[in-house]
């Protein structure tokens, strides 16, 4: 149940002038399209997130890939007819993986297998993957830094890790913009009023359940935000610095415009940041 206040009235009224970006759960709700095939549409831009300076699909060519945090299994779908040898997905949500292994039914995918694992402590043999791939999900983790550790035990010697993540202070960095348009809605409302907004906007929604589960949890008695890890570009280039076992081979922000790259150069890049990315290498 949501509550009522100021602030949450405020929000849902303001809601009503913005439009929404298109989101997976909508689609999904309306019959256009399931949360993997929009996750498999979507996998074709995320090389373009690492290029110029590296080709992912031509890194996973005949490689084992290991996909964290694999969602629906569109990505990972994705990379395995593509030209991945093998790719194994992971996510911590049992519904997630069996839409996956579904999806991935679905196109005759046959080089790919999904468990239900969470990344901090994985079951995969030392130095058995080839690559490692990490789209949009650092910012969930719980313990990123451990995730990375892992990735780097299970990777084999020269194996590369891709990360891409949009930071906290993204205008849609708080995740909840399956119902809420408001850019930046998160650094002008609190939390509870976030979290109470929410509940209240999509309580019609045919996935109501599924939207308030995935988003939301309790910290010592107190329902807070916890699909998100709130990591900014800041936090992203300390554990980087401090608690990166990977040789980096490549790091970028990219701009949330083009125009506005200079902007990346000033303190006020954690705004304007769309995208961080990283590729690191076991030496």
């Amino acid at each position: 149940m949501h509550k009522n206040s100021i602030g949450v009235n405020l929000l849902i009224f303001m809601n009503r002038f913005f439009n929404r970006p298109v989101h997976p759960f909508n689609l999904e709700d309306a019959a256009i399209k399931t949360f993997a095939e929009w996750e498999f549409e979507q996998s074709k831009r995320i090389n373009s997130y690492y290029l110029p300076e590296t080709d992912l699909l031509r890194e996973i060519q005949n490689k084992t890939i290991l996909d964290i945090g694999a969602g629906s299994g569109g990505k990972s779908t994705f990379y395995a007819l593509n030209g991945a040898k093998k790719v194994i997905g992971i996510d911590t949500e049992k519904g997630f993986i069996k839409q996956a292994k579904a999806f991935a039914m679905s196109k005759n995918t046959r080089n790919i297998e999904f468990h239900v694992v969470n990344a901090e402590n994985m079951s995969f043999k030392e130095s058995s993957i080839d690559i490692c791939v990490m789209n949009d999900v650092f910012e969930h983790l719980q313990n990123p830094e451990k995730v990375l550790k892992e990735a780097h035990r299970v990777l084999k010697g020269g194996g590369k890790i891709f990360i891409n993540s949009p930071p906290y202070y993204h205008p849609y960095g708080a995740h909840l913009s399956d119902l809420i348009g408001i850019p930046y809605v998160h650094i002008l409302f609190p939390e509870p009023v976030l979290i109470n907004a929410y509940k209240k906007l999509g309580e019609n929604t045919k996935s109501y359940e599924k939207r308030v589960n995935l988003r939301f949890g309790t910290v010592n008695e107190e329902e807070k935000i916890t699909y998100i890890n709130r990591m900014t570009v800041k936090r992203f280039e300390h554990i980087i610095k401090y608690e990166n076992p990977f040789k980096p081979i490549h790091y970028k922000l990219m701009p949330l415009k083009e125009g506005g790259r200079f902007l990346l150069k000033t303190p006020l890049r954690e705004f304007f940041t769309k995208m961080i990315v990283f590729v690191g290498e076991k030496n």
